[in-house]
């Protein structure tokens, strides 16, 4: 559940637990880099940086136009006709802030195209790993941390993968590394065993339009859950549902529970006052109406339900089964009452 999980780890960073290096895997689609940088300003906001308020602040306005000095990023490189010998990352620095910031389209490919690299393939060679071990070795320039991105790091070879190994073994203080890449299969068991992993889907909350389609199909599973209670005859709609969905996809299974797990959370947020993100809703689920079937007393076991079947569809279990499985459970929980103080 690539998007939740990355919401889950925000949390755990705005509470100042930040981990030393983390690993996300998603391809081009998933804008995984940018995920990556989503994550960066979370690091940044957390007391963990060290930083007062207005530092933050400023280090955040630096980090969009990717000049930030405690922000390094190392991506695959070569030679090309304006770089002839050694080429390293800061030989493209301005070619890469244009590329992350105006591009998009965020693919090794279009990297490719945007350096004129040619027929020519690129990579992070063992030079660039000594100057990875080079920056995080020397203190920050605004007192805080170091923060190191590494785009598409399947792309180091074997010397550089062994020399940023070391380096991961023994972090040096105030030094977080953000790995990103599209196949994690071709890096360093060694290297992906130190690192918390994140995996980003090619779903996302900004993709209004595939949330509109999933909202729809939500909704027409809640009513059918609701109407279970008083007319056992509806159960028949729930087995419908369950066949129209185990139609779908794998990836568009997950993606739809992943998204259930995200009205959830809103439901939730909303009934506590904590957050209000009934904008995100458009057609035609209305959180004022629906939080108050969220709450304390069946939170933890929605969740628990959804990624149960997540990791059933993972697994290759039967979707139509799996679905109507969690349609019975839906229906239970969306009916107990939330404690009353006496």
């Amino acid at each position: 559940m690539g998007q939740i999980q990355l919401n889950s780890v925000k949390q755990s960073v705005k509470n100042g637990r930040v981990a030393n290096t983390y690993l996300l895997v998603g391809k081009s689609s998933s804008n995984v880099l940018g995920a990556g940088l989503d994550l960066i300003r979370s690091i940044i906001k957390s007391p963990y940086s060290n930083l007062e308020i207005h530092q933050q602040q400023a280090s955040l306005e630096r980090l969009k136009t990717l000049t930030n000095p405690d922000v390094h990023y190392f991506y695959p490189v070569n030679t090309t006709s304006g770089v002839r010998t050694k080429a390293s990352s800061k030989d493209f620095v301005e070619k890469w802030r244009d590329f992350v910031i105006s591009n998009k389209e965020i693919s090794l490919t279009s990297w490719y195209d945007k350096i004129e690299l040619g027929n020519k393939q690129a990579a992070i060679n063992k030079d660039e790993a000594e100057e990875i071990s080079r920056l995080a070795s020397l203190k920050s320039y605004e007192g805080g941390l170091k923060i190191f991105l590494i785009w598409m790091v399947e792309k180091m070879n074997i010397s550089a993968s062994n020399k940023l190994l070391k380096l991961l073994e023994e972090p040096p203080k105030s030094t977080v590394f953000i790995l990103v890449c599209e196949d994690e299969g071709k890096l360093l068991p060694t290297i992906t065993s130190r690192c918390q992993k994140i995996y980003i889907k090619p779903q996302s909350i900004d993709n209004q339009g595939f949330n509109s389609e999933n909202e729809t199909l939500f909704l027409e599973w809640v009513r059918a859950a609701f109407k279970v209670k008083s007319s056992k005859s509806a159960i028949s709609e729930l087995i419908s549902f369950s066949e129209k969905i185990s139609k779908r996809t794998r990836e568009e299974q997950k993606d739809f529970l992943s998204y259930c797990s995200t009205v959830f959370r809103d439901s939730i947020l909303y009934g506590y006052k904590a957050r209000n993100n009934s904008g995100n809703y458009s057609n035609g689920l209305v959180l004022d109406k629906f939080s108050p079937y969220v709450h304390e007393e069946n939170i933890e076991e929605f969740y628990d339900v959804i990624q149960g079947g997540f990791n059933d569809i993972e697994r290759n279990g039967n979707p139509k089964i799996i679905f109507l499985d969690i349609s019975i459970k839906l229906t239970r929980l969306l009916h107990v009452k939330p404690f009353q103080n006496v």
